[in-house]
């Protein structure tokens, strides 16, 4: 596994609805590609991932399984999986391993291959202002489409690193999946671990853009800038900012690496915000 400080593209996250919507599922079909190749061909995808408790196999199912889903929601059908808690996905996903339990790694690489090119045909034969379904409730075209690339993403992130393989993310993927950290970052938030967890962190990742975590009494909101005074500053490299943002790094891991560096009045507060957010 590659830690990089990658070159970084100009700031994509105010792109007008239709071509954020053209970015987003072109990066995912690259991700999708990327990761569909590291599966192809496996002898075995019983492989254990950092700090998740599926194998680099149960992660491919997720994702092949998922994508099917997602297809669903583009062309606007609505079916439930989980009530969008941590807890409520949790369990939902345990019960969809079960009902899918292919894990050979070719049959998994097809099975991804498949079912981005099927979301992108439901993409484009909706309109681009349509409001979708999903297990994180109703949102526009460009957020489910932001959804998709960042759930790849994780999940890709995730099996890279079981394989010690790169990941298979760019610096520009940042922006384009924000959308989804904006609707659902705060649907995260683990109340008793974000108790006594008040202020603001100001982010300014690297050739990306600015950004704002305010948290007070366990509500957590995510702002294009600082709307008071700032106790935390977070200056950070794309792709290990959205590594501790998906929890493959720790906020601290990220400093080690000389990858991000917090400053300010209250420096631990953005790593004390993270241990608050229970990602999917």
């Amino acid at each position: 596994m590659t830690f990089l400080t990658s070159s970084q593209s100009g700031a994509t996250r105010n792109l007008p609805g239709l071509e954020q919507v053209v970015r987003n599922i072109e990066a995912t079909r690259e991700v999708v590609t990327e990761v569909a190749g590291m599966l192809d061909g496996l002898p075995s995808t019983d492989i254990p991932v950092p700090r998740s408790e599926w194998t680099v196999g149960e992660h491919g199912a997720h994702i092949a399984f998922a994508n099917i889903g997602f297809g669903m929601f583009a062309m606007g059908l609505d079916y439930p999986y989980g009530d969008g808690t941590r807890a409520g996905l949790a369990e939902a996903n345990d019960t969809a391993l079960t009902g899918f339990p292919e894990r050979d790694g070719t049959a998994l690489a097809q099975h991804l291959r498949t079912g981005v090119e099927t979301f992108i045909t439901a993409v484009k034969a909706g309109p681009p202002d349509q409001e979708c379904p999903s297990p994180l409730g109703r949102m526009p075209m460009t957020t489910l489409t932001s959804y998709f690339l960042i759930h790849n993403l994780m999940h890709g992130c995730a099996i890279s690193a079981g394989l010690n393989k790169d990941f298979p993310f760019k610096p520009e993927h940042l922006s384009l999946a924000w959308p989804l950290v904006v609707h659902a970052f705060p649907s995260f938030v683990n109340p008793s671990a974000a108790s006594g967890v008040t202020g603001c962190v100001g982010i300014n990742v690297q050739g990306a853009f600015d950004a704002a975590f305010q948290m007070e009494s366990s509500q957590l909101m995510v702002l294009p800038a600082p709307n008071g005074p700032v106790d935390c500053f977070v200056e950070a490299e794309p792709t290990h900012f959205f590594l501790v943002m998906i929890k493959l790094l720790t906020v601290q891991e990220a400093i080690d690496l000389g990858h991000l560096t917090v400053s300010g009045a209250n420096p631990d507060l953005f790593s004390r915000m993270m241990q608050a957010i229970d990602v999917p």
